[in-house]
């Protein structure tokens, strides 16, 4: 993602675990421990609202994800060919802006920021105007949220990476110069590397892998595009440092 927050995301607190939402009646606001939320309250036939789910904020049509750490997967639209009417995973089989055909192949690991501090799982769960959906999203306490199957092609690093990579969000704990990242964070990185390098020489979700941990095949969105500063200066100089840590994971499986 780039540094700025797109104006319609959605804020909502972070958190991990399912919160019970008060709900002030008929003002579509719902009311946490950490403040106030104005959110999108569904509205049933009676007038009843119903609470927002904060680890499904769009009602997304959820599975057991590939990712065994992860929360949850949820089917976000931008996961799919057509994402008004998701019906069709994207493919691996085509890449680049003409849809050339390739071989499919999973080979990189590509860590992204979101440019923001504000939760942004609701903006990644539908059809937002920035076309973006990694793999997964990571939270501040480390929890990760399969967006989009490792079998199917994320929407998130353009059109000549995509098919051949799993990408992540990941939240960021601070804002603008380092735009920095939690321990957690960094850690759950180091975990999502080591699993997939588990997976070299194998299929993961039906797609091939080659996968080493080195920085070769785990890189940031800016070693991909000139245009962009994702993952931001913090993320950037820890890469060395998450591959080493990825290292010491696989090495102890």
């Amino acid at each position: 993602m780039e540094h700025s927050a797109a104006p319609d995301s959605a804020e909502r607190p972070s958190a991990h675990t399912r919160r019970r939402f008060l709900i002030a009646a008929g003002s579509g606001i719902a009311v946490t421990a950490t403040g106030i939320l104005l959110s999108t309250i569904p509205v049933g036939p009676d007038g009843a609202t119903t609470p927002v789910d904060p680890d499904n904020p769009r009602g997304l049509t959820e599975y057991e994800p590939v990712y065994d750490r992860a929360v949850k997967g949820l089917e976000a639209p931008l996961g799919f060919e057509d994402c008004r009417h998701p019906t069709s995973r994207s493919p691996r089989g085509t890449a680049g802006s003409d849809h050339h055909e390739v071989t499919p192949i999973i080979d990189r690991f590509i860590i992204h920021h979101t440019g923001t501090t504000h939760e942004q799982l609701d903006f990644l769960s539908r059809c937002n105007k920035r076309s973006s959906a990694p793999t997964f999203y990571l939270r501040h306490d480390g929890s990760v949220f399969e967006l989009i199957r490792p079998g199917a092609k994320p929407s998130s690093t353009g059109a000549d990476w995509n098919w051949r990579s799993l990408a992540v969000e990941t939240l960021d704990a601070t804002g603008a110069p380092d735009y920095a990242v939690t321990a957690a964070q960094l850690e759950e990185l180091a975990q999502m590397i080591a699993w997939l390098a588990t997976y070299d020489g194998k299929t993961l979700d039906g797609v091939p892998v080659s996968f080493t941990i080195d920085r070769e095949h785990v890189i940031s969105h800016r070693e991909t595009w000139t245009g962009t500063e994702c993952p931001g200066p913090y993320l950037q100089s820890r890469l060395d440092d998450i591959v080493a840590r990825a290292r010491e994971i696989f090495t102890a499986r």
